[in-house]
């Protein structure tokens, strides 16, 4: 490929900088300047497009998405993201069941019981009116709490739970179905993993999904081994049209023994140079370890990992050159990495950059902890829009006048990577995520910590080049500088020229990977 794109508003950057034209060879940005040069420069053979006006940006990014799960939910799972009642959802579950009699598990994720009118958690009673006759799970929005029916409870041999989880009670003292952190792999163990030809088209299927929002490179967290050998056949198939960043976990749910470290692997489609740690649970379900109690009660959430056995994972993983990527929102969490990550090599540990995941409540001193440390923060400003409500309800206000501190995360001089963690939320589009770091207003209108706000080329750059940096790809993408892959969205209109609010009618009208458009 030799081609020169022009007639629009290109933007190499994420900042309000244009240039007049881009020359794309082989793939990879040539040039980029005045048309006339380039066309010099490009010789004979190339090939031109018209922008017609319209906006190019560099490709967005999205380095915490769960690829495979979104995917799940456009393939197999019920999708209760939006249910508004425990009817509602028993109603959907019901139907579900109906329409697949073959299935022996019945499978469905994201209620939230704060927006729900009875707003409390549904139980396995509210199951067993839904699915009375095979086993059925519910994953909670957050995926850090499951329900379970009674025919799914029975299953289970022992209801006692491992260390960072618990198996919850009723008012009676019996089990109410609600597993919560590493508990639930108490069940998911118990429940046929999907086959590669599923994974596949889960994977395939988000892929569509992820293009069409101008997404171009995307992290998978969490990965277990069977989905990343699904990952490595599809790169070696050469079916990847996105990059895609795949993290290892090292302990699963329930787990008490790390799984083998892998193997570094690099194409220009799938990274694997990175390994995936909970330090705890999510503010949304009162899970997250906070050093200060959740509103109106005495729940601190809990820390999922005992101190000497993160520090050995740590070190293992650092001596085979893996960076970290811990997901830590509360206070107490949070310190617990930091205490973890500055207690290895801290020159190795500056060369890595590791990651911390989510950080919802970081303190003044945590944050510059975390620039001395040189750690990245990996963070979904979606969480205020979908899940603000539950911040409202559930958070002292010494929390919520602070929580997911953006303005104080720059501030303090730390690389800051906006993602969606989708689809813990239903809502992975970039341009809504930067209006939400910019507006910080919830789905019900009310603003959280306002002063915490950021500028819209900062949350441009958060999901471009700032995403790039926190997986060690900037040298390859993340803008369109020279030498770099020709990843880059077509956009109707300029985000620089329209207001906030007006973000998110922005239509991504193209996506291009590698100077070819999907």
């Amino acid at each position: 490929m030799n081609q020169i794109i022009y007639n629009g508003q290109i933007h190499p950057t994420a900042t309000e900088s244009t240039v007049e034209a881009i020359w794309i060879k082989a793939g990879k940005v040539a040039g980029i300047g005045l048309l006339e040069p380039l066309l010099t420069q490009a010789g004979a053979g190339v090939t031109y497009y018209d922008l017609q006006g319209k906006s190019l940006f560099p490709g967005f990014q999205d380095p915490h998405i769960h690829i495979w799960k979104v995917g799940d939910l456009l393939t197999y799972l019920l999708d209760l993201r939006g249910v508004r009642s425990i009817v509602e959802m028993q109603d959907r579950l019901r139907d579900f069941a109906a329409r697949n009699p073959q299935r022996p598990w019945i499978l469905a994720r994201g209620f939230n019981e704060a927006l729900m009118a009875e707003g409390r958690m549904p139980d396995r009673h509210d199951l067993d009116h839904a699915v009375p006759d095979r086993p059925c799970y519910v994953i909670r929005t957050c995926a850090h709490i499951g329900v379970l029916n009674s025919v799914a409870l029975n299953l289970l041999p022992d209801l006692s739970p491992p260390p960072g989880g618990e198996v919850r009670l009723d008012a009676l003292g019996n089990p109410s179905g609600v597993l919560t952190e590493t508990a639930l792999g108490m069940i998911t163990r118990l429940i046929p993993p999907p086959t590669p030809a599923a994974y596949r088209e889960m994977i395939l299927a988000a892929q569509d999904a992820l293009l069409r929002k101008g997404i171009t490179s995307a992290t998978d967290p969490a990965v277990m081994p069977d989905l990343l050998a699904v990952y490595k056949a599809l790169d070696a198939a050469g079916e990847l049209k996105i990059r895609i960043n795949a993290i290892p976990i090292l302990v699963p749910d329930g787990g008490t023994t790390a799984l083998p470290l892998p193997e570094p692997y690099h194409s220009d489609f799938l990274n694997i140079d990175t390994v995936k740690l909970f330090a705890d649970g999510g503010l949304s379900g009162k899970t997250a370890a906070l050093f200060t109690p959740y509103r109106g009660g005495k729940e601190r959430g809990m820390l999922r990992l005992a101190d000497d056995f993160f520090l050995d994972l740590a070190h293992s993983a650092q001596a085979a050159g893996l960076r970290m990527a811990t997901h830590a929102i509360g206070d107490a969490a949070i310190e617990q990495v930091l205490r973890m990550y500055a207690q290895l090599d801290r020159h190795k540990a500056r060369t890595l950059a590791h990651r911390i995941e989510h950080l919802g409540l970081p303190s003044e001193d945590h944050l510059k902890l975390m620039r001395d440390l040189n750690v990245s923060c990996v963070s979904q400003p979606i969480f205020l829009y979908e899940l603000g409500p539950n911040f409202r309800k559930y958070l002292p206000d010494v929390y919520l006048q602070r929580v997911y501190p953006y303005r104080s995360v720059l501030d303090a001089g730390v690389r800051l990577a906006f993602s969606s963690d989708a689809p813990v939320v239903s809502d992975f589009t970039p341009l809504m995520g930067i209006r939400n770091a910019i507006e910080r207003v919830d789905v019900q209108g009310e603003l959280i910590a306002g002063e915490e706000r950021i500028e819209l080329a900062e949350a441009l750059h958060a999901y471009t080049l700032g995403a790039a940096q926190v997986i060690g790809a900037d040298h390859t993408n993340g803008d369109l500088t020279m030498g770099k892959w020709a990843d880059f969205i077509v956009l109707d209109i300029n985000p620089f020229q329209c207001s906030t609010t007006a973000l998110t009618d922005i239509n991504v009208l193209e996506s291009w990977v590698g100077g070819i458009k999907s």
